[in-house]
């Protein structure tokens, strides 16, 4: 049989297949290795075309020849302690194949396999007799599901904000683990901090189980689902009081300690964050000191909703000013519909000037988006008016996404100019000061542990991060003088 799993392939319902080595490694942290396999449930409960069951069954299969030199037994081990679940049934039948594709070469034949072709969400046979629940169940935003919205909202992890349902997968394979069970998936790293993970954040604290996390940064073994990912490790019969953190190696193919956090350290403002216990400190103080010092805000620049039209190739002069693209540090003209005190300009006095009238009206449809003119009647002006009243400031703008130090352009914006694709800093602080702030090692470390990853090698960060990270180095300097 040709494996074609080590390829990522998109399940309709928001699964992606894991690769080999993946599998692999998920097995062996979750402790599903020889000598602690035989006769003890295992499942996963969202198999697809049965990546992990294939390597369980082979690993089974070898252990229990190992053990007992004699494959008598071995059908109805299988038959036991084996266990799936798989919603699409294209991938079901293929999982089935290729189980029995894996035991044939053990010289066994006919198991009725216990792998259920339905809906994992609604099952409740395997509550509290597995000792294994290991998988990578499907990534689906909640208002992209067409079906079973009533089921995921039926669990505690799937009530809160835009909902993913491997949070609720989460869920669902604790109330699978056996007392002394563990549960190992790989997914992605949302929970930490978002809304839709608060209850399982909740649980974690009470019940203090998760003993382990692997940060895949910007690795992305999924070819089809752009995410950044992280394997967790709960212990059903363990009640830690910290985690031990590592990253994995994409050279090696394998975790790498980094450091153990306590719980007090991982949760702060009421989210998870990982990383080295002093980084953690270094963060805590940003997020939670109640500083006196506010002598900075962070805005975000221009949503005009239609550069393309307002920005670039403009081809008049009147109604323009200067505006930086702050991801590139580039100046372009743009048209400004506004007043200096960033009202706007009323559409008689817009389409009183010909080049204006006829070039608004060249791009109205794109404008209005769809709308008509009565939904719409500001089509002529920019779809948001965040950054419109500070034009007239001074402020410095900023790019988003940042890897290095060198990386971050930092571009003092004069009074009448404009700032998109970015974020500006308004402040009486001298620039030199906000600089030697900015571009600094802290920065980046601090941006290394917000952890908001973007593709080759970057990060990226709100204007609240950026608010929160000036304003206490600035009250830090004031406690020096």
């Amino acid at each position: 049989m040709e494996d074609k799993r080590s390829k990522t392939k998109t399940k309709n319902n928001g699964q992606v297949y894991t690769p080999d080595f993946l599998v692999s490694n998920i097995s062996d942290y979750v402790g599903y290795t020889d000598g602690n396999i035989l006769q003890k449930h295992v499942i996963d409960n969202s198999c697809g075309d049965g990546a992990f069951l294939c390597c369980i069954v082979d690993r089974y299969c070898k252990d229990y020849i190992t053990r007992n030199e004699s494959i008598y037994g071995l059908k109805e081990d299988l038959e036991r302690y084996i266990h799936g679940i798989e919603i699409d049934t294209i991938a079901y039948d293929k999982c089935l194949v290729n189980l029995d594709t894996i035991i044939s070469k053990f010289g066994v034949q006919g198991v009725k396999w216990n792998v259920l072709n339905c809906n994992a969400l609604s099952v409740s046979t395997f509550n509290g007799i597995i000792s294994f629940v290991i998988g990578n169940p499907p990534y689906v935003r909640l208002h992209n599901l067409v079906n079973h919205y009533e089921d995921v909202k039926s669990f505690s992890f799937g009530k809160d904000g835009m909902t993913d349902i491997y949070l609720v997968f989460y869920e669902l394979g604790l109330r699978m683990l056996n007392k002394n069970g563990k549960l190992c998936y790989i997914t992605p790293s949302s929970w930490l901090s978002s809304l839709a993970g608060t209850n399982m954040r909740n649980y974690i604290v009470k019940h203090k189980n998760l003993i382990s996390l692997i940060d895949l940064g910007h690795y992305q073994p999924f070819d089809s689902a752009i995410t950044y990912t992280m394997i967790a490790l709960f212990d059903k019969q363990k009640t830690y009081g910290y985690i031990d953190y590592y990253v994995y190696s994409e050279k090696h193919k394998s975790k790498v300690y980094v450091d153990t956090i306590p719980y007090e350290d991982m949760l702060i403002d009421g989210k998870f964050y990982i990383g080295r216990r002093k980084e953690l400190s270094m963060l805590k103080l940003i997020k939670t000191t109640n500083t006196h010092c506010k002598s900075v805000k962070v805005k975000n620049g221009f949503a005009t909703l239609a550069d393309k039209v307002f920005i670039k190739n403009v081809p008049f002069e009147k109604f323009t000013i200067p505006i930086l693209k702050a991801s590139t540090g580039k100046w372009e003209r743009g048209f400004f519909p506004y007043d200096t005190n960033g009202k706007p300009l009323s559409k008689e006095e817009l389409f009183s000037y010909p080049e204006i009238a006829e070039y608004l009206t060249k791009h109205k449809a794109d404008l209005l988006k769809k709308q008509t003119e009565e939904q719409n009647p500001n089509w002529y002006l920019y779809g948001r008016s965040q950054a419109i009243k500070d034009v007239y400031l001074k402020k410095y703008a900023i790019n988003t996404i940042i890897k290095s130090v060198e990386t971050i352009k930092l571009i003092e914006v004069p009074s009448g100019y404009g700032i998109y694709s970015g974020l500006y800093i308004i402040t009486d602080v001298p620039y030199e000061l906000i600089e030697s702030i900015i571009k600094s090692n802290d920065f980046i470390t601090y941006l290394k542990i917000l952890k908001h990853y973007k593709s080759g090698g970057y990060y990226t960060y709100s204007s609240k991060d950026l608010e929160q990270f000036i304003n206490y180095k600035l009250s830090q300097n004031i406690k020096k003088l």
